[in-house]
């Protein structure tokens, strides 16, 4: 267990290089999208690990890792219509519902954040004692959030499939300014990933319209694809 830790996005950046190569080198180990999710997981750890990272203890005393799949957002939110935007708690539904929180593919949890609070919040799954802890919070919750989206070869890469990226996209830009207690950001840094096992004339325009978004979103998504 190490109680003090630096993040340094460089490890960040060696882990989506060290993704990246071992889906060029062999795309079709990869089923599906959980499996890319999987093996982003172990690469994590395993960097981590390497730098003498391993678990750290929250305010109760609860040893937890810092990279964990599936944590839900701090804010409900409208995804309908692939779209993406913070829902407020007065909004309701067309049934009249509340809305759902989203959920991020991987995060790495700030260290701080856990050692300062009790595992139930840091586990973020009860909204109401999340909300309370986020007035009072005095460094950000999360060091990175990761959004992926794979498109296999088994199948045709679908007519909607910038739609979907697009709301990832959106997903992580959102949370990046999503500010919390003293105007501090609720993530340090995010990343959208897009894999494609297709030939290369066959993502010619998804590779087109990627850069469109990129540039009207004003967020850096990559895209790997077997080919390239």
């Amino acid at each position: 267990m190490k109680e003090t830790f630096s993040w340094n996005k460089s490890i960040q950046d060696k882990v989506i290089d060290i993704l990246t190569l071992s889906f060029k080198e062999a795309p079709q180990r990869f089923f599906t999208e959980h499996d890319i999710h999987s093996n982003l997981y172990r690469i994590t750890e395993d960097e981590l690990s390497r730098i003498g990272v391993f678990f750290f203890k929250t305010h109760d005393g609860h040893v937890t890792s810092l990279v964990h799949h599936e944590y839900p957002t701090p804010f409900r939110c409208d995804m309908s219509n692939y779209e993406f935007r913070v829902a407020r708690e007065e909004d309701r539904t067309p049934r009249k519902g509340l809305y759902k929180r989203g959920h991020y593919d991987l995060v790495i949890f700030n260290p701080d954040f856990i050692s300062q609070n009790d595992f139930i919040v840091v586990t973020g799954k009860n909204y109401q004692l999340l909300k309370m802890a986020m007035k009072h919070v005095e460094t950000c919750p999360l060091l990175w959030v990761c959004e992926v989206v794979f498109f296999p070869q088994i199948v045709r890469i679908p007519e909607n499939a910038i739609k979907t990226i697009r709301q990832d996209t959106l997903k992580v830009k959102k949370t990046l300014n999503y500010k919390i207690g003293q105007n501090i950001n609720f993530c340090e840094t995010g990343s959208v990933l897009i894999f494609s096992a297709h030939h290369q004339d066959e993502t010619i325009n998804l590779r087109q319209e990627i850069s469109k978004l990129q540039k009207d979103l004003q967020e850096k998504i990559t895209f790997i694809t077997s080919s390239s």
